[in-house]
């Protein structure tokens, strides 16, 4: 390794979302080029002018001899650096001024003790103040992170990404606890186990293997939705996970002796004669819902009504709907009029004519059982929420809304504070995953009337557990089953065409174009016998060019929709298998934006993507954010009444402000709630959003939905994927791309099953 100081003169290349630049400038060898990492990048300072102690090698690449660092100190005065360069709006001469009179030490003194001083000096207002204070205290933070960091191979684009999720404490939580790290998005056990080692964990560990337990316990739940494992399965990924090579193991005795003392510690459930092995709060939330449904499915009340008392209510319904209830419709309706118990499910597929029956309940409800206000229904997502809002008249909140969420996993009505409803109708229940289920049973108090409405062949909920579709089955529970599949006209075949690939089958005359459906084919012609005379490389340009095709296809459809829509940005979504690639959402969404959104002002560009007014936005994380009920009389920022609540991976909704000044931005979403991010909070926390994953689009419904299907998708198509994928569209969807890829999206049946005891409990 050499060192070299060099004074940068121009930065030829500067990648934000990782801190790579190539930098012109001038050493004791005269003028040269240095590439490598920097978190200065990384935190938006300047860099022209300022000079580097650099560690690295010398190296000949195709633009000539270069220096490639591995290590860089700032030589440059570290406090005339960030006055000048990091804090905006500040600039040399004044940074000059301020430590020509008081000097650097009591500059900093200032700046960490008592920073309103400045103010007696000429050119800082408060406005500056702030933005001094701010960009001190984030500075000195993130360069500690980074240098404790960065020589245990955590990568610079990863540093803004565990401040963001960590805040100023971060180098002394993961001194404590390295293994905290594994909850941060794009880390994975593998590095913080290197950073644990590096710090001086031993190989063989009992805190190292209990880590690598929690984690994965944790993992399969998060991204299997499993609430238990095998102790086989288990015992085989420790192996995989911990053991480095076939010279360095550990005894298998070791994680059956660190099991059993997680276990003697109230952390795992063990169960030996069932051979599975699970986190305890798991199995304490999946035991407490089991006891839930079981004690809410005891007859112990007085029915509402006879049967002979419904008819004159079914006959007015009918009246107000214009056509005659299906037999299980009815029944839906008898079970709950002349029930004795306190809870009910409903299921049905798409058009079956779910919501048109929770509202035919709340009526029921409503005339025999409470007043209107003491009715309310709930849901996941806050766009279903509305949904539901929209489709009964009744009043309606995202889950925890209902419960008010005080933050910190704290809610104000709980067990001892039950919510103050007769009756509490849950939509969409299929989404829920068995953390939220837990919190909002608990706090229904046991007179309280809990119906449950869901579609049982959609995707199943992100997170763990399964639990709608784990007790639809328990004989106990009083469930109807919708069937009938209600078409609005001979030329409307989306449900009826989502049903049979439900089943895993093709579609009749899908090729024809519907009122509702279209199949726009691309395909690849002779691929087969193509794929016999060509060699790899020309096959692979072949298919890109298709995907290209299917690409502008899609930018054409969204380019109409902006002409003929009233609100296009939010009735038009693109649908994707994946994140990456030239139909996966990073690529559609910059394109799809330029379409959209082409002009809008202000904006930001963090990590190389465009924030704008009016854009579309998608929230990434299960997080507490800085949150107020939305005005539309104002702009959000001059809202005073923010408070922490949680919003949640999958939320959709359209920036309303823009805030350069202060690096701010605020979304609006269904609520309706502002949001306040910051711009270092890009594509960490919040993206661009259209064009989304099925996942995150789940429990929405947008009145034009696209979607591409190549070849390239193939390990990621299955009928309950597309099923879920195309009942999202209201009025129409568009299908564009390859045959083969619409009759494996068809055809390959979902068998996926969830490891979950309340699939375990009769």
């Amino acid at each position: 390794m050499e060192t070299i100081q060099c004074r940068v003169k121009r930065v030829s290349y500067n990648n934000p979302e990782n801190g790579y630049v190539v930098l012109k400038g001038e050493s004791g060898k005269g003028l040269i080029t240095a590439v490598g990492n920097l978190p200065e990048a990384l935190a938006g300072g300047k860099l022209q002018g300022v000079e580097f102690e650099f560690k690295g090698q010398w190296e000949m690449s195709r633009y000539g001899r270069q220096f490639a660092f591995a290590g860089a100190r700032i030589i440059t005065n570290e406090t005339f650096y960030f006055l000048a360069k990091v804090v905006k709006g500040l600039g040399d001469k004044l940074a000059h001024r301020l430590l020509a009179h008081y000097g650097e030490k009591e500059v900093v003194r200032i700046l960490d003790d008592e920073p309103e001083k400045l103010l007696e000096f000429k050119g800082i207002k408060e406005k500056k103040l702030k933005q001094i204070k701010g960009s001190w205290e984030k500075q000195k933070n993130l360069r500690e992170l980074s240098k404790f960091l960065l020589p245990h191979g955590i990568t610079p684009n990863l540093l803004i990404r565990i401040f963001n999720a960590l805040g100023d404490d971060a180098v002394r939580m993961i001194r404590v606890n390295p293994y905290s790290l594994t909850e941060i998005r794009g880390i994975g056990f593998k590095t913080a186990d290197d950073i644990a080692r590096k710090l001086g964990l031993s190989f063989t560990s009992p805190h190292r293997v209990e880590a690598a337990i929690n984690h994965l316990l944790l993992e399969a739940g998060d991204q299997n939705g499993h609430t238990y494992l095998e102790l086989e399965t288990l015992s085989q990924q420790l192996s995989e996970l911990l053991d480095d090579s076939d010279e360095e193991k550990i005894n298998p005795a070791v994680f059956t002796e660190t099991i059993e003392k997680m276990e003697q510690k109230g952390n795992l459930v063990l169960d030996r004669q069932q051979n599975f092995i699970a986190l305890k709060a798991f199995h304490f939330m999946e035991s407490f819902l089991d006891n839930f449904f079981r004690d809410r499915s005891r007859e112990r009340f007085q029915p509402l009504y006879k049967i002979s008392g419904l008819e004159p209510f079914i006959d007015r319904q009918r009246q107000r709907l214009g056509f005659d209830l299906a037999p299980e419709q009815r029944q839906i309706i008898t079970t709950v009029a002349t029930g004795k118990r306190r809870l009910y499910a409903l299921s049905g597929y798409a058009g079956t004519g779910k919501s048109t029956i929770a509202r035919l309940l709340l009526n029921l409800l409503e005339e025999n059982f409470c007043d209107r206000k003491q009715i309310t229904c709930c849901a996941f997502t806050g766009m279903a929420a509305a949904r539901i809002r929209k489709l009964s008249g009744f009043q309606a909140y995202t889950i925890h809304s209902l419960l008010r969420y005080q933050g910190d996993n704290r809610f104000e009505f709980n067990r001892d504070k039950p919510l103050p409803y007769k009756v509490i109708l849950l939509d969409e229940a299929g989404m829920v995953n068995t953390q939220i289920f837990y919190r909002l049973t608990q706090a229904i108090s046991p007179e309280t009337i809990f119906i449950m409405i869901g579609d049982p062949a959609q995707l199943p909920p992100i997170g763990a557990g399964n639990v709608f579709a784990d007790i639809l089955d328990k004989p106990y529970l009083a469930h109807t089953s919708l069937t009938r599949i209600f078409r609005q006209s001979e030329d409307s075949v989306l449900v009826y065409f989502a049903n049979i690939i439900r089943k895993g089958e093709m579609p009749p005359d899908y090729e024809k174009s519907y009122e509702d459906f279209i199949y726009m084919r691309e395909d690849i012609p002779n691929y087969m016998q193509l794929k016999k005379e060509l060699p790899e490389k020309e096959l692979r340009e072949i298919r890109g060019m298709c995907n290209n095709r299917i690409r502008e296809l899609i930018l054409e459809l969204a380019a109409k929709a902006v002409k003929r829509l009233k609100f296009p940005t939010w009735d038009f979504q693109v649908l994707t298998p994946v994140r990456r690639g030239p139909l996966g959402t990073e690529l559609l969404n910059h394109q799809l934006q330029k379409v959209f959104n082409p002009e809008a002002a202000p904006q930001t560009e963090r990590f190389g993507t465009i924030f704008k007014v009016n854009d579309k936005v998608v929230h990434l994380q299960n997080k507490d954010m800085e949150c107020a009920r939305y005005r539309a009389e104002t702009l959000p920022s001059h809202n005073h009444t923010w408070r922490r609540q949680r919003i949640f991976n999958g939320f959709v909704g359209i920036i309303k402000e823009i805030d350069p000044d202060n690096e701010l931005f605020y979304v609006i979403y269904p609520g309706p709630l502002v949001v306040r991010y910051t711009f270092d909070q890009i594509r960490d926390i919040i993206d661009l959003a259209y064009c989304l994953t099925v996942h995150k689009a789940q429990g929405s419904q947008y009145k034009y939905v696209a979607i591409p299907l190549s070849n390239s998708h193939f390990m990621m198509l299955n009928n309950q994927w597309f099923y879920t994928a195309i009942t999202r569209a209201e009025k129409k969807v568009y299908l564009i791309g390859q045959q083969y890829a619409l009759k494996r999206g068809c055809t390959n049946v979902d068998t996926t099953v969830r490891n979950t005891f309340l699939s375990l409990k009769n």
